[in-house]
């Protein structure tokens, strides 16, 4: 505890406006002082020389130093009905006054002396309180207007906030007499009274991600709104599956039905289906003129929905199931009449088109789908999403399709594809790139079979296979078109040319730790795409041939800059493509070195060693392909006695082949072993490296646990460990969280709970059952009847946590496990490309 020293400068100021979207008080005084108080004190008392207590310290300005206080007389009135176990009364009208002097209300008009007879003495008192905002619909409106002066309430005159609302709140249910002076006019109004707590929301509804509740004061209070409607507290990640259908928004209405408060919201929800259609009518809570209408739906798999209710005896939530949304979804199909069938793509039948870059743009049209994406919860640091986007079909019999990776930076993403703009479906991530920022979703082509307009006999498939590797590779200087795929599904044509190849990398965020690539060579264009057309383009060579695509790098959500995409050539996603074409296995053709490379000019690579043979060999090799590689970077440590590659290594061969090309050592296909020549220290050796197998590394449950998200360490997490042998990963704290104040952020590896080791998901899952509390339903059923519960604790416990940072330190914390609402839970999916999240409580 500090102690600051200050003098009060005002008893009567007008509470503080820290800005929009911001809790702000009103219809209360405030005091003023210079104390020099900052951030985290507020609620501190303010007292007296005397010791007593006078004020809650609340506020300050920054740039002036001044200090605000909260004065204590309706704290006092709130704490003798607290003390008795009872509810204190609070009545609204709904409308907002300020405190102006009297210098002021002359300005509007009020005379001294007409003012005096009416009781109002302008020497014993600061000022008077006139009408400041009237909300619409309330009961104050029609009655009070904007600038009109209270006079008198209750034959009591000139009252200050205290006797206002002391006489207000004495009258809930009832109607209160005000006199007031409104257009030059003395005049008495009858007002209702209304209950505070009916337009102060005491319950929401907790969908995945999304919280919702009723629209309050204080939030109408910004736009003078009318108080109805349903407002998107935490956002629709998690449940809305529409990006543009988020925070601030106010749902009006859902599948045409009115929603001015959250029951009705519910009801609505109780005839709505699993990935049901849902349309959805908004306004912005800031703006009400600013409306819109989204069609969207609920996700397959969600954590279940509950609703919390505040009891306002003793403060605790409450928590019950909330049962809508739990009969079977169907497939949205649009009945067609007759669409015409696209030619194959790659159909060279000249009767069938005139010009063959028409025909190829209308043949991958009929391949291009919409996409949006939906995570469940968080994982491998990123955060709950929603995105959309476009992909290509790349293999229409096992319903295979291309997308970037920006739509599945989450790994538990529930995905939606719409073909042709007529049918959606359901769809798994079955492969994520982890050296290329590409993924790969899985359909079920029966779903399209049985749709009303048989898209699925009306769909075309990429061809991005090559019979030769050399010509698959664009090069600088070459006419090129790139196909955009949008949003909607359909395609924007785009000419250009390769302006250059060049090898790429990027960075990692620390914070989400978002995955990163190296170890690739990608080409440019000149001049590039539309970046605000789509994510995905297919690029075709002079002779309309598939060679490439153009993709849009994924961003976190701590570096929304403008979008960036490479051009990438397709040969580098072919082994990807055959297995899961092959298999419902999870694709096991990625072993790497775990390095980082970096291309040397033949001048360094002789200084470093290499000799004159190997020198002389590359020098006659074209300038595209000459040059050699050297170890710039160890990604992932291995023990110390195990057989790897330093930082300074020049690789010569990868076997008896010559690494020509970045590609030759980025990706091992199916090796389990790689036998490197390479230059070390001025040396020529030949080592036998053990690869790396990536095919492991796609997350595939998630266990939530007091507030942490916790898996198995992600690639890049393992990429930035100092101890990547360690299992049971914390990639992000949920907010509000028992374990968020000393462990915001989290990347962080568990080691122990309560002194037993955490070797496993399968240990934290065991220990989450046996400290549950077996309390924990008693005390909800104990909440949502009402009772005083005196001397109540929330379920739960402490428990010692041991944890080792990404940089190797170790750290303990205890926490409480909150029990009642953090419950435990997980989710996890099968080894399959088909499989699907599923959820299950602890």
């Amino acid at each position: 505890m500090s102690v600051h020293q200050g003098e009060l400068s005002q008893l009567d100021r007008n509470a503080p406006n820290y800005g929009a979207n911001t809790y702000v008080d009103f219809n209360t005084f405030y005091f003023q002082a210079s104390s020099t108080s900052h951030g985290g004190s507020s609620g501190s008392p303010v007292v007296d020389v005397e010791g007593n207590a006078v004020a809650l310290n609340a506020g300050s300005n920054r740039s002036s130093g001044a200090s605000f206080f909260l004065p204590l007389e309706r704290i006092v009135y709130a704490l003798e009905y607290v003390r008795r176990w009872e509810v204190p009364p609070r009545g609204t009208l709904q409308a907002v006054f300020k405190h102006i002097t009297h210098v002021q209300a002359a300005h509007l008009g009020l005379d001294t002396e007409a003012a005096a007879r009416e009781g109002v003495l302008a020497d014993s008192t600061t000022g008077v309180l006139s009408v400041d905002k009237i909300m619409p619909g309330g009961p104050a409106d029609g009655k009070l207007e904007v600038g009109d002066i209270i006079i008198g309430i209750e034959n009591k005159p000139n009252p200050a906030f205290p006797e206002l609302f002391e006489v207000i709140d004495s009258l809930v249910g009832s109607s209160v007499s005000m006199r007031v002076y409104s257009h030059s006019k003395f005049k008495t109004v009858t007002i209702d009274v209304k209950d505070l707590y009916d337009i102060t929301p005491s319950q929401f509804l907790r969908i995945g991600d999304a919280v919702l509740h009723n629209l309050s004061l204080q939030l109408a209070f910004y736009s003078s709104a009318r108080i109805t409607g349903v407002y998107i507290a935490n956002g629709g990640r998690g449940f809305f599956a529409c990006s543009d259908l988020g925070r601030r928004n106010v749902i009006q209405a859902v599948n045409g039905t009115p929603t001015p408060d959250l029951h009705a919201l519910m009801d609505v929800l109780q005839h709505v289906g699993r990935d049901d259609p849902i349309v959805v009518k908004v306004i912005d809570h800031r703006d009400p003129r600013d409306e819109a209408v989204f069609v969207t739906h609920v996700p397959p798999v969600c954590t279940p929905a509950q609703v919390f209710t505040r009891s306002k005896i003793t403060g605790f939530w409450s928590r019950e199931p909330f049962t809508g949304m739990s009969k079977p979804g169907y497939t949205v199909a649009i009945p067609t009449n007759g669409l015409v069938v696209s030619p194959v793509i790659g159909s060279t039948n000249s009767e069938a088109v005139v010009d063959a870059a028409v025909g190829l743009a209308q043949s991958i049209e009929y391949a291009a789908v919409s996409i949006s994406s939906n995570s469940v919860c968080p994982a491998s640091g990123q955060y709950s999403m929603t995105e959309t986007g476009s992909g290509f079909i790349v293999c229409k019999q096992r319903g295979i399709i291309l997308c970037s990776t920006r739509l599945v930076r989450n790994p538990t993403s529930i995905l939606r594809v719409t073909f042709l703009g007529l049918v959606s479906t359901s769809a798994t991530l079955a492969f994520v790139h982890p050296l290329y920022p590409v993924a790969f979703l899985k359909y079920h082509p029966a779903h399209l079979h049985a749709a009303d307009c048989d898209v699925d006999r009306q769909l075309v498939e990429l061809d991005l296979s090559s019979p030769n590797i050399v010509a698959a590779r664009l090069v600088a200087g070459s006419r090129a078109t790139v196909l955009m795929g949008t949003r909607n599904g359909s395609l924007e044509v785009v000419p250009t040319s390769v302006s250059g190849r060049s090898p790429w990398s990027t960075s990692t965020c620390s914070a989400c730790l978002d995955q990163r690539f190296y170890n690739t060579e990608v080409f440019n264009l000149s001049p590039e795409p539309d970046s605000s057309v789509g994510d995905l383009g297919v690029v075709c060579d002079a002779n309309n041939g598939i060679r490439g695509l153009w993709v849009c790098l994924p961003s976190c959500h701590h570096n929304r800059h403008r979008k960036k995409y490479i051009g990438l050539d397709t040969l580098l996603l072919l082994p990807a493509l055959e297995s899961l074409c092959a298999s419902d296995a999870s694709p096991d053709v990625v072993h790497v070195l775990d390095v980082e490379f970096k291309r040397l000019t033949l001048e360094i690579a002789k200084v470093l060693g290499v000799s004159s043979s190997h020198i002389r060999e590359l020098a006659q090799a074209p300038p595209v392909r000459r040059g050699v590689f050297m170890v710039s970077n160890i990604l992932r440590k291995r023990q110390p006695e195990a057989v790897s590659l330093e930082i300074g290594d020049v690789v010569l061969k990868v076997g008896d082949k010559r690494a020509w090309h970045i590609g030759d050592l980025a990706c091992l296909r199916e090796k389990d072993e790689a036998e490197l020549t390479i230059v070390r220290n001025g040396k020529e050796i030949t080592l036998s490296v053990p690869t790396t197998s990536l095919a492991g590394k796609h997350t595939r449950r998630i266990i939530y646990w007091a507030g942490m998200f916790i898996q198995e360490p992600h690639l890049t997490a393992l990429e930035q460990a100092s101890c990547p042998w360690l299992n049971v990963f914390c990639s992000i704290v949920a907010g509000g969280s028992p374990v968020e104040s000393d462990l915001y952020g989290g990347n962080f590896f568990i080691t122990e709970i309560d002194g037993r080791p955490i070797l496993t998901l399968d240990d934290v899952v065991s220990v989450a059952r046996d400290i549950k509390s077996p309390d924990t339903e008693t005390f909800n059923r104990n909440v949502a009847s009402g009772l005083r519960l005196r001397g109540g604790k929330i379920p739960g416990r402490f428990v010692k946590v041991s944890l080792v940072k990404l940089t190797g330190e170790t750290k303990i914390v205890s926490l409480h496990t909150h029990d009642l609402y953090n419950p435990a839970w997980h989710i996890h999916r099968g080894p399959l490309i088909s499989d699907n999240w599923v959820w299950e409580k602890l």
